[in-house]
């Protein structure tokens, strides 16, 4: 009996002994994976950190390099779509993409419009807006059916500025089928960027015209009676019948560089007030 009763206080205090040790070591695993979690954590963050200045010093953030105020003053001139559509991407943070399109034309008088007016364009807005040009040497028919699709429609363009081949359509492509293949052009434009605005132009003027007048009247017309944007150029030129016109255009009646500069002049003032 005295065995029983010094075993059993004994037991009892082993089992307490037990117990403390147990918790004792318990805790002690629990602090340490509590400090291999903080541990980890605190360098995942300093990985993150590192990898995001890492990737701030590798892609710096472009400061904007031009104002509204700026961008307000330079699109005076231009019809409320393009005002509005202009200053939509600005407000949104976003680039301006600008297609020009036409004939071959924009290219002759070394430099040809579309470089007058694209390093104008790039003066005024700076990376603001990002202009693209294509240029196809045929008729409206011809430039829908081969070239239209070739164009990189995935820069979503904003805005098209559009010569529809009126000059090369000349005697081979009906007034009807050219306004026709501007809805084309407009289509496959809308399916890209659904608010973009469609400019046209008329090609450029040549001396002694007959029916390629009532052709630039028809498209005049047209793109008012559709409420499209229109630059008319041609208030630039001398008339078709004053002789001083092939002052401006070479003996095959293209543009030569006082043509060019001419045509891009108005294009210029459009865009840029300039």
């Amino acid at each position: 009996m005295r065995y029983g009763r010094v075993i059993v206080p004994i037991v009892f205090l082993g089992c307490i002994v037990v117990l403390i040790t147990s918790y004792s070591i318990w805790k002690s695993k629990i602090e340490m994976v509590k400090g291999e979690t903080n541990n980890s954590q605190t360098e995942q963050r300093t990985l993150i950190e590192e990898d995001k200045e890492k990737t701030e010093l590798e892609s710096p953030k472009v400061a904007p390099t031009i104002s509204r105020e700026t961008i307000e003053q330079a699109i005076v001139n231009a019809d409320e779509p393009v005002q509005e559509i202009v200053l939509n991407r600005f407000d949104a943070g976003e680039q301006v993409q600008m297609l020009i399109v036409g004939s071959t034309a924009m290219d002759d008088g070394s430099p040809g419009y579309a470089k007058l007016l694209t390093d104008e364009l790039a003066n005024t807005y700076g990376s603001f807006l990002e202009t693209s040009v294509a240029s196809f040497d045929g008729t409206s028919k011809n430039f829908i059916e081969e070239k239209m699709d070739e164009i990189d429609w995935t820069k979503a363009y904003d805005l098209v500025l559009y010569e529809p081949f009126t000059l090369n359509n000349n005697g081979k492509v009906k007034i009807e089928d050219e306004h026709k293949h501007i809805q084309v052009l407009e289509e496959k434009m809308l399916a890209e960027v659904s608010d973009a605005v469609l400019v046209l132009q008329p090609s450029y003027p040549i001396y002694e015209a007959a029916f390629y007048l009532v052709q630039i009247e028809a498209l005049e017309k047209y793109a008012k009676g559709k409420a499209y944007p229109f630059i008319n150029h041609w208030s630039s030129w001398p008339s078709t019948s004053d002789e001083n016109l092939t002052t401006f255009l070479t003996e095959d009646n293209s543009p030569n560089e006082e043509g060019a500069k001419l045509w891009a002049s108005s294009l210029i003032n459009y865009f840029t007030a300039k």
